[in-house]
């Protein structure tokens, strides 16, 4: 019975990856479907929850470890479509560079000063809760990740390849201030979580079944497969 759901469950989640770049990517190229940040979280969610129910149903360390790196697989498939293909030029890499800003707090300062409440809410809130994700998910998988400085060694690098990358594809133009942004949002989001004491228990959210029957567990699969299927007829027909 574990393996097969474990083959059913990899036959979704490759299928759930195809489709979903096939929205994001036909999107983005010949403005079919309306595949907006939002609906990409929608999506990731959906594909998420699939697999904890999954891991629910399995009920073992080894696929509960799994299914976190599962997690983290999703984000970092988030990460990029929202980095270098939504709302972006067509991704090329090319041989000269993109003049970045490299003056540190100049974009936060001529964004406060001179844009709009969403201008700043997208560019500065947004790049401090942006690789939050990530960390917290990092802080799930090992206790060892509670310390920023292990975080960092993922962290980091992580952000600078964005940066690098955009640059590079000019699918955007490196920014000091994105790099400090999205770091002091780790810093911040890791300092308060470790203070209060709460990510233990969380982490146990991720590694029980509630000790739910059987039966319920596949009741939740199949209604989360259902408003999956018709999540992604809707974006296909509409």
């Amino acid at each position: 019975m574990i393996r097969k759901l474990r083959i059913i469950n990899i036959i979704f989640l490759i299928t759930s990856f195809i489709i979903y770049f096939f929205l994001v990517i036909y999107k983005n190229n010949q403005y079919i479907y309306n595949m907006t940040y939002f609906k990409c979280i929608l999506y990731s969610l959906m594909v998420c929850l699939n697999i904890y129910l999954y891991g629910i149903i399995i009920n073992n360390k080894k696929t509960y470890n799994l299914n976190i790196l599962l997690f983290i697989l999703w984000f970092f498939i988030i990460l990029f479509s929202f980095t270098f293909i939504i709302g972006r030029p067509k991704l090329k890499i090319y041989k000269w560079f993109y003049s970045g800003q490299y003056r540190l707090f100049y974009t936060i300062m001529n964004q406060l000063k001179k844009g709009s409440t969403l201008s700043i809410l997208k560019n500065i809130l947004g790049n401090i809760l942006a690789i939050v994700p990530l960390s917290f998910l990092l802080m799930i998988k090992n206790k060892k990740y509670n310390n920023i400085i292990k975080q960092s060694l993922i962290i980091l690098p992580t952000i600078l390849f964005i940066e690098l990358f955009q640059m590079i594809t000019h699918t955007g133009s490196f920014d000091i201030d994105d790099i400090f942004l999205n770091y002091i949002g780790v810093l911040i989001f890791t300092f308060l979580i470790t203070r209060i004491n709460i990510i233990d228990k969380i982490r146990k959210i991720f590694y029980t079944d509630y000790s739910l029957k059987i039966k319920t567990k596949k009741i939740l699969v199949y209604i989360n497969t259902i408003i999956y299927i018709i999540y992604v007829i809707c974006e296909v027909i509409l």
